[in-house]
């Protein structure tokens, strides 16, 4: 992959930031008297205040999960086994250790304030996270795997009288897949609900969620003919990834540290990453992440990972 090629690649990533910068002048362009009730609680994190600002303004990208490029990540083995099944590559360990793993994560409004609650809204997520061979030549520096994750969800924030700080209820139906086909394909269907509680120092929150059932492969048993595209990639996959995922947030000055947990309690698999996030220059923020578990892309659902990641954060959870 040529340079320019490469370039190209990271354009939307870097066009989503640079519109981020524009959090500051929507914070100008609204008054106090236009926030919801809300956010004029004590101790409501800036981040939701700042929220209901951009939302209404339509040349602003509002970010939904961690938008980051981290060029230094280092998986300790390397999956290389669904390539081979499938034949795409003939080298028994093509992939290399060092890679570069991405993740562009943002959501628009599309019917928002006052549907049911006071700063409630419908919103459309949509997050990529990408496994980029960046440093691999050999194979022409492939993007190993991306996954795409499209979602809808109804989100609503409430406050209780002489606790500080925000709660916050979601719920939704998303979809996720690597966007293969074939013997590489992996995806599922997930409706969920979400519980938080965030104040300006920390932040927790708790989305248990339902795989919608797809119907299974009927396999002719002829290994010379390939699979049925239709049915069911990963019918074990909750098994791996987990019912629930847990996140906590605590913030120190202008430093964060965050963990993702995911968990299946009945066969005790599932996955952890920790996050830690300081200043670097402007808003450029360093990031450093370890996880280890299944789960970390939908090639690798079954598949223990162990990875540790150091780049450039964009933008914060909290």
């Amino acid at each position: 992959m040529t340079l320019i090629a490469r370039i190209s690649v990271l354009l939307p990533f870097l066009l989503a930031s640079s519109l981020l910068s524009f959090n500051s002048f929507a914070e100008e362009t609204i008054s106090e008297d236009e926030q919801p009730e809300y956010t004029k609680h004590r101790d409501v994190p800036e981040r939701f205040i700042q929220q209901q600002q951009t939302d209404k303004l339509s040349f602003v990208i509002t970010p939904h999960r961690r938008n980051y490029i981290l060029p230094i990540s280092h998986q300790e083995s390397p999956n290389n086994e669904p390539w081979i099944a499938a034949g795409t590559y003939r080298d028994e360990q093509p992939f290399q250790h060092n890679e570069i793993k991405l993740q562009i994560s943002f959501k628009v409004p599309l019917l928002e304030d006052r549907l049911f609650n006071d700063g409630d809204g419908i919103y459309f997520g949509f997050t990529s996270k990408s496994f980029w061979q960046a440093y691999n030549s050999n194979i022409s520096a492939p993007f190993r795997e991306t996954n795409y994750r499209p979602e809808i969800f109804y989100q609503t924030p409430f406050y209780i009288d002489d606790i500080d700080g925000a709660f916050f209820f979601r719920t939704g139906i998303e979809h996720e897949s690597n966007g293969r086909s074939q013997l590489l394909s992996r995806s599922w269907n997930r409706a969920f609900v979400g519980l938080g509680y965030a104040t300006n120092r920390w932040a927790l929150y708790l989305q248990p969620w339902y795989r919608l059932p797809e119907d299974a492969k009927e396999d002719d048993g002829d290994p010379s003919t390939p699979p049925p595209a239709k049915g069911d990639d990963n019918p074990d996959i909750e098994d791996y990834y987990g019912h629930f995922e847990l996140t906590a947030v605590y913030k120190r000055d202008n430093y964060q540290v965050a963990s993702i947990i995911r968990a299946n309690t009945s066969t005790h698999k599932g996955a952890v990453e920790l996050n830690y996030s300081f200043p670097l220059h402007g808003r450029l923020r360093g990031l450093v992440q370890y996880f280890d578990g299944y789960g970390e892309s939908m090639i690798d659902y079954d598949y223990r990972v162990q990875r540790y990641s150091l780049g450039i954060l964009l933008t914060e959870l909290l």
